[in-house]
C-alpha cells in the first residue's frame, strides 16, 4: 500500500480509501462489515462514510466493522471520516452524537462541512455559526480535524478556502473531469490540505465504457481501472482515492492498482491528458463559460448530467443532478429554458445545449410522472 501524510495533520493515509456509499445490499450488515475489514486487512486505512448513505445504514455497516478493527488500531492504525450538511449549530450537534453512537467511536478524524454546491451556501453555514460548532466539536475532542466536501469549481473553491483554514479538501476528480477541478487541487495545494478524491472512477462509468477510456491506460498491461486510479495516485496534490467497493473482486482491482503502481513518465501522462481531450469532444468539460443564462438555469451543472446520460443512462443523469449537484427533480431546471440560444453562442465547444436541455427536461418528466403513477 502506498501511504501519504495528509496534509499538515501528521497522519499517514492510505492511497485508496473505502468509501460507504455503494453498498449493494445494505440490509447486509455483517457481510458489508467482513468486507470493510478485508480491506483493513489489505492495508487500507482510510474509511469515509455519511449519516444518510445507503438508506442510513452506512454508519450502522462501518460500527460493526469498527468493532472488531479497534482491537489492532494501536498498531495498525486507521482513520474514519463522516459529515454533516446541517445548516443550525443545535442539528450538527444532534449529527456527531449520532455518528459517534452507531460507529461506536469517542472521536471523528476527519469531519466534513458537507456537500457544499455554492459559495452563498457555504457563507450561509457560515454565518448560522456552523464552522463555530465545528470549533467547539474539536475544542471538546469529538472530532479531530474540520474538513470540506464540495462540488464547486476551482475558482469558488478558491475562494471558500481561502476564507477559513480547513484542513482537508473531499472533491469529486477523476479521468472524466481533471479539467473542471484542476484549479481547485492547486488551491488546495497551495495550502498544504489533505485530499481525498470521491468517484474517481467517475461513479463507475470508466469500468462501464473501457473501450471509451483506454486512453487512461499508461503501460499494456493494465485495464482502464488501474489506468483510471493511478493516473490519481500520480498526483502528487491527492492523498486517497476514494472507491466504492461492493464485493471483494473489486476490493482487489483497487488493491492491484496500488500494488503495480510506477510514477507515470511525462509523455505518457500528457497523452493521457490529451486522450481526455480528444475523446470527449461531445462531453461538455466544464469550463463554465456557459454560466450566464438570464434565466439562471445552471448550465453547466446541467451540461455535466448530460454527460451522464451520454456515457450512462436516464438513472446517471437523475442521480447526478440530484446526489451531485443538489437539483430537485421536482424544480427541473431544464424545463424552464427560454432557447435564447446565448449558452450556445458562448460555449467553447459549441454544444448543443438547448437541444441537450430538451432531451433533459424530456427524462425528467418522464421519472417523474413514473414516480407519481406509483402513488
Amino acid at each position: 500500500m502506498i501511504f501519504s501524510e495528509y496534509g499538515k495533520t501528521g497522519k499517514q493515509v492510505s492511497a485508496i480509501g473505502f468509501g460507504g456509499m455503494r453498498f449493494t445490499n445494505a440490509a447486509d450488515i455483517d457481510g458489508n462489515a467482513g468486507l470493510i475489514k478485508k480491506a483493513y486487512d489489505t492495508g487500507i486505512n482510510y474509511f469515509d462514510t455519511a449519516p444518510i448513505y445507503c438508506d442510513d445504514k452506512s454508519e450502522e455497516i462501518f460500527g460493526a466493522a469498527l468493532k472488531e478493527m479497534v482491537k489492532s488500531r494501536d498498531e495498525k492504525p486507521f482513520y474514519v471520516s463522516t459529515k454533516s450538511g446541517k445548516d443550525k449549530p443545535e442539528e450538527v450537534r444532534k449529527d456527531i452524537e449520532k455518528s459517534l453512537k452507531r460507529l461506536g467511536l469517542d472521536s471523528i478524524d476527519f469531519y466534513h462541512y458537507w456537500c457544499i454546491l455554492t459559495l452563498d451556501e457555504y457563507y450561509k453555514r457560515k454565518e448560522n455559526r456552523v464552522l463555530k460548532e465545528f470549533e467547539k466539536l474539536k475544542e471538546e475532542g469529538l472530532i479531530k480535524h474540520i474538513c470540506v466536501s464540495t462540488h464547486m469549481a476551482g475558482d469558488d473553491i478558491g475562494t471558500m478556502l481561502d476564507d477559513y483554514s480547513f484542513d482537508g479538501i473531499l472533491l469529486g476528480y477523476s479521468a472524466m473531469n481533471f479539467a473542471y477541478r484542476e484549479k481547485g487541487l492547486d488551491f488546495a495545494s497551495q495550502k498544504y490540505l489533505g485530499v481525498v478524491a470521491m468517484n474517481p472512477l467517475g461513479g463507475g462509468i470508466i469500468p462501464r465504457n473501457p473501450e471509451l477510456f483506454d486512453f487512461v491506460k499508461s503501460r499494456n498491461d493494465e485495464n482502464v481501472i488501474e489506468g483510471a486510479l493511478r493516473f490519481l495516485f500520480n498526483d502528487e496534490r491527492i492523498n486517497v482515492a476514494l472507491v466504492g467497493f461492493n464485493n471483494e473482486k473489486e476490493l482487489r482491482e483497487a488493491v492491484k492498482a496500488v500494488e503495480g503502481f510506477e510514477p507515470i513518465p511525462s509523455e505518457s501522462l500528457e497523452n493521457i491528458r490529451r486522450g481526455i481531450k480528444e475523446a470527449f469532444n461531445e462531453l461538455c468539460t466544464g469550463c463554465q463559460y456557459c454560466d450566464k443564462c438570464p434565466l439562471r438555469i445552471p448550465v453547466p451543472k446541467m451540461m455535466d448530467s448530460y454527460n451522464q446520460l451520454m456515457l450512462g443512462n436516464s438513472d446517471d443523469m437523475l442521480g447526478r443532478l440530484k446526489w451531485h449537484w443538489g437539483i430537485e427533480l421536482k424544480d427541473n431546471p431544464a424545463g424552464k429554458c427560454s432557447e435564447c440560444g446565448l449558452c450556445e453562442r458562448i460555449c467553447t465547444q459549441q454544444l448543443p445545449i438547448r437541444k441537450r436541455l430538451r432531451e433533459m427536461n424530456e427524462k425528467v418528466q418522464q421519472h417523474l410522472a413514473k414516480q407519481q403513477s406509483k402513488r
